[in-house]
């Protein structure tokens, strides 16, 4: 039986998640699934497998749990001086920024996380003089993420693409652990006698992964047992199928694009957003408001419906053969994260609210 190194070492060739000598940049709360990811790189009874990659770690304070995230702190530092890893902490206040942006505080955290490691990792790269694109940004996500990120889109609503659920890599961030399973983790934590911390939180129903964690993944494993894999699979198929309209997609939002402001404004022309059927248009739409705003990457499937309502209405209208001013005005709708949607007969426009 392979090792859960092996295994993870064979997914991450599979995906080609990252070269030799990549900087990589690990991402550590100091729950259990981030630390197995430390001790299974940084641990010398792996040497045999290792190349030479160039491992940092980086955890960041959310400053939301006051002498628990402090702890979690103290604890990750600790972790890694014993390793001789190097670790860089970072210290935001996630419940500010959520406030500002009118965002709730998970998505508010991860959007903030990422940018410092993003940013950091840059440094990391010039630093060992590697091309940036070369760096990694490894989470130590799993194939329980993968499921309850499955449940938790289609209790919400989504389309192929949030139901396909967190790929092996996007950009620079990449997930080895995402074919291991999170109980395989603890056990191996327990038998190797490492400790890792935990967040109360997790353990709180009235959120909704914390939900599917305790009572739905728990039923369908009564069905089941063996349905993580199954469901992966599925999820896997529906990837396949979304990455290839979503390149489709990307390409008509690029050039319809009429003007773009990153993370404030994006206009497209409404016109030959006509030209598509609605299937694509409805794509279209979604990433061109994605890749405009980052703190959009959970844009609820009802809001863009309701966009392509509006753009229905100018089809009405351009298909009676009416003579319309440009600038008419025919929708508007705020939809989160506090952006405005305005569709005129030439342009749909989404702009970032100014508070």
């Amino acid at each position: 039986m392979e090792s859960l190194f092996q295994r993870m070492h064979t997914y991450s060739l599979r995906y080609e998640l990252f070269e030799k000598d990549s900087p990589l940049l690990l991402m550590l709360s100091g729950g259990g699934d981030s630390v197995a990811l430390l001790h299974l790189l940084a641990d010398s009874q792996y040497s045999e497998f290792k190349t030479d990659y160039n491992l940092s770690v980086m955890h960041v304070n959310h400053q939301l749990r006051g002498e628990d995230a402090d702890a979690d702190e103290a604890f990750v530092i600790r972790v890694c001086q014993q390793l001789g890893v190097a670790i860089e902490v970072r210290h935001i206040d996630v419940a500010r920024y959520a406030q500002r942006r009118k965002l709730n505080l998970e998505d508010a955290g991860r959007i903030l996380r990422y940018r410092e490691a993003e940013a950091y990792l840059d440094e990391l790269c010039e630093l060992r003089q590697e091309p940036k694109d070369k760096g990694r940004i490894l989470t130590a996500h799993t194939r329980d993420d993968r499921v309850e990120n499955f449940f938790v889109r289609a209790i919400y609503g989504s389309g192929l693409g949030g139901l396909a659920g967190m790929a092996a890599k996007r950009g620079r961030i990449v997930r080895p652990l995402l074919d291991i399973d999170r109980a395989e983790l603890r056990d191996w934590l327990i038998t190797e006698g490492h400790a890792w911390r935990e967040d109360s939180s997790n353990e709180d129903t009235s959120r909704t992964r914390a939900f599917i964690r305790a009572h739905i993944v728990p039923e369908a494993e009564k069905l089941r047992p063996n349905f993580r894999e199954n469901l992966a699979r599925t999820m896997d198929f529906v990837a396949d199928d979304d990455s290839l309209l979503s390149g489709m997609a990307l390409s008509f939002a690029q050039d319809f694009c009429l003007e773009r402001n990153e993370s404030e404004s994006i206009v497209l022309d409404a016109r030959l957003m006509l030209t598509l059927d609605p299937i694509m248009a409805r794509r279209v739409i979604r990433c061109a408001i994605t890749e405009t705003f980052e703190d959009a990457s959970r844009l609820d499937a009802s809001h863009v419906m309701a966009i392509l309502e509006g753009l229905d209405e100018l089809r009405r209208l351009v298909d009676g053969g009416e003579k319309l001013p440009p600038r008419k005005l025919l929708f508007s709708r705020d939809i989160p994260p506090a952006l405005r949607v305005k569709i005129n007969c030439a342009t749909i426009e989404v702009a970032r609210i100014q508070s």
